[in-house]
C-alpha cells in the first residue's frame, strides 16, 4: 500500500509532513508534494491548494505519476447538517457537487452529465478512520460531503445547498473532485473534515478563529488511520 494525502491549505498539512521521516520534496504545477514515511507506511503528502481543478491535479498526480493505490482528503469544511459544531470530525460516505446543474438534459441536480450523481468512499477505509477515532478517543460522523468553488457564508447560500441535499453534513471545496478522480481511476478513497464554521454570515471570522486547530485535529485522525491500515 502507497497512501496519498490530499490537503488544499498548509495549515492543513503542516502536522503530516512534521511527521514524514526520510522526507523529500518536490514541486510539480504549483503543488508541493512531500514523500517519505510515517508510522512505517510509504506516504505522499501534496499541498494542491483550494478549489476542484486544483484538487484534480493533486489526484492525478498521485495517483498517475508517483503511484498511489489510497487516498485520503483532510482539511476543514463548513458544517450544514443541524448536529454539528466546530470542531466536529465528518467521515465521507459518498460525495457530490453543490454547484452543478445540467437539469436542462434530465441529469440531477449536482450531477456532472456522464458522471454518477454521487462518488462512495471506500468502505475499508471508512472503517479505518472509525477504528482510528475510537483509538483517539474521538466521535468521528460519517455522511456525505458536498464540494463546489464557493465558499458558503450565508444562511441563504447554506439553505439552499440543503434544499437540494437534505442529508449531507459539511460542504466545502476539493473533495467531490478527488472522489470523481479516484473513481474514474478506480482508486479506493477516503474524505476527512474537521468543521470550522457552520457555512453562515459568521463562516469566515470562523474559519480564520479555528483552521489551525481543526487542520491539526483532521491531521491528526489521518496520522491514526496510517498507523491502522
Amino acid at each position: 500500500m502507497k497512501l496519498g494525502i490530499i490537503a488544499a491549505m498548509e495549515p492543513e498539512v503542516r502536522s503530516l509532513v512534521e511527521s514524514l521521516e526520510n522526507q523529500r520534496t518536490q514541486e510539480v504545477a504549483n503543488q508541493l508534494i512531500y514523500e517519505g514515511i510515517i508510522a512505517g507506511k510509504e506516504v505522499v503528502l501534496i499541498q494542491s491548494g483550494i478549489g476542484k481543478v486544483n484538487a484534480t491535479i493533486a489526484t492525478t498526480l498521485l495517483i498517475e505519476r508517483l503511484g498511489v493505490t489510497h487516498v485520503i482528503n483532510t482539511g476543514s469544511a463548513g458544517g450544514i447538517g443541524t448536529h454539528l459544531t466546530v470542531g466536529d470530525l465528518v467521515v465521507s460516505t459518498q460525495l457530490a457537487y453543490h454547484d452543478a446543474d445540467a437539469r436542462a438534459f434530465d441529469y440531477a441536480y449536482g450531477q456532472v452529465p456522464g458522471m454518477p450523481l454521487y462518488y462512495p468512499a471506500d468502505n475499508l477505509l471508512q472503517t479505518k478512520v472509525k477504528q482510528a477515532a475510537e483509538a483517539l478517543s474521538w466521535s468521528a460522523q460519517e455522511g456525505e460531503i458536498l464540494s463546489g468553488d464557493s465558499f458558503i457564508s450565508s444562511h441563504e447560500r447554506r439553505q439552499a445547498i440543503i434544499s437540494h441535499f437534505p442529508e449531507a453534513l459539511a460542504v466545502e471545496m476539493e473533495g467531490a473532485a478527488i472522489a470523481q478522480c479516484c473513481w474514474q481511476f478506480d482508486v479506493p478513497f477516503v474524505v476527512i473534515r474537521a468543521i470550522s464554521d457552520l457555512g453562515d454570515e459568521e463562516a469566515s471570522i470562523s474559519f480564520d478563529e479555528f483552521i489551525e486547530i481543526v487542520g491539526k485535529k483532521s491531521a491528526e485522525l489521518v496520522r491514526e488511520v496510517i498507523k491502522q491500515v
